[in-house]
């Protein structure tokens, strides 16, 4: 069994402190990648020296989190799964979310077979 993992940092220009806002993204992207949540999403805030939201799910085929850095807007996001699931849907669903540009992104797709 293949294992992936989905990594995407960017700098974006929305405000990143809206939790009601990542939870409904992390719910989005469950649903994009054909998983179910079986918990979360959850979101806690980050500490003053370090401003933003830290937030996961676990879904079936293991999780999704997203941390946000409100002093830079930076936004970042890991799905791993046992599942494999369509990278590029999701790269262009968060390039279109938050209006990136493909220079304020960083995308990388990890695949391995199982140890």
């Amino acid at each position: 069994r293949s294992r992936y993992q989905l990594i995407i940092d960017a700098k974006v220009q929305k405000e990143l402190d809206d939790k009601e806002f990542i939870v409904e993204l992390i719910k989005e992207i469950a649903r994009l990648i054909d998983m179910r949540i079986i918990f979360g999403p959850a979101v806690a805030d980050g500490v003053p020296q370090n401003p933003g939201l830290s937030a996961f799910a676990i879904i079936d085929f293991s999780h999704i989190s997203i941390h946000t850095f409100k002093g830079n807007n930076q936004f970042c996001l890991d799905i791993f799964s046992c599942k494999k699931f369509d990278f590029n849907k999701l790269k262009e669903f968060i390039k279109k979310t938050f209006r990136i540009e493909e220079d304020n992104l960083y995308f990388k797709i990890i695949e391995r077979e199982e140890i």
